[in-house]
């Protein structure tokens, strides 16, 4: 079961896509077309070329992040937030909800500060190693890094209001992060994109 109603479209969709495979690409291309003439004399314009790669790094780890977003999204029965410091998560909404222990979650740990996305998933489905169904449990934390191209994601999940564990998993460019979230979690996620008529695979 996933949340229909939470379903991307393809313009965001392939826009995020691109900006996250593509930035870092691109940004060497860019430098390289724009300081030719200067690098056959033996002048590389490096100041201009670790510039354009930090601009390309926070692009990426920005937009695998929102990517992200649009996997775990369709298993939450409500909406991220978006926090700056750990006790904006306590507060997350959702953690009342679903009477989640706070105690529990502060001695396992989150982030202190720092741009953050958080996320409820509570749904079933099936597992990625053995195709049976599963329940899926667990309050997400997305976090870009930003000056490293890649993404930090803290899993706990949870079962009776009690938090079980804590997971830390990286997902790094170029690897997919919905590929990374299927192994790491064993649950099949995919992304649903609003088609015209209706949301497809």
């Amino acid at each position: 079961m996933v949340y229909y109603e939470h379903a991307t479209n393809p313009i965001v969709f392939g826009t995020l896509l691109s900006v996250y495979y593509s930035a870092i690409i691109v940004a060497v291309i860019w430098w390289f077309a724009t300081s030719y003439q200067y690098i056959r004399k033996g002048k590389y314009k490096l100041k201009k070329l670790a510039a354009l790669i930090l601009l390309a790094i926070f692009l990426t780890s920005y937009s695998g992040a929102r990517l992200l977003d649009k996997y775990l999204y369709i298993h939450s029965p409500r909406e991220s937030d978006f926090c700056m410091t750990s006790s904006c998560v306590f507060s997350f909404p959702a953690v009342k909800e679903y009477g989640l222990n706070t105690t529990e979650l502060e001695r396992l740990g989150v982030p202190a500060v720092g741009p953050m996305w958080v996320y409820l998933l509570y749904d079933a489905g099936p597992s990625y190693r053995l195709g049976i169904q599963k329940q899926l449990r667990a309050l997400v934390i997305v976090r870009p890094l930003l000056l490293v191209p890649a993404v930090e994601v803290y899993v706990y999940p949870f079962k009776d209001g009690h938090f079980l564990e804590k997971q830390k998993i990286y997902v790094v460019w170029p690897q997919s992060p919905g590929t990374i979230l299927t192994r790491q979690l064993d649950f099949e996620f995919t992304v649903l994109i609003v088609r015209g008529g209706g949301p497809g695979v």
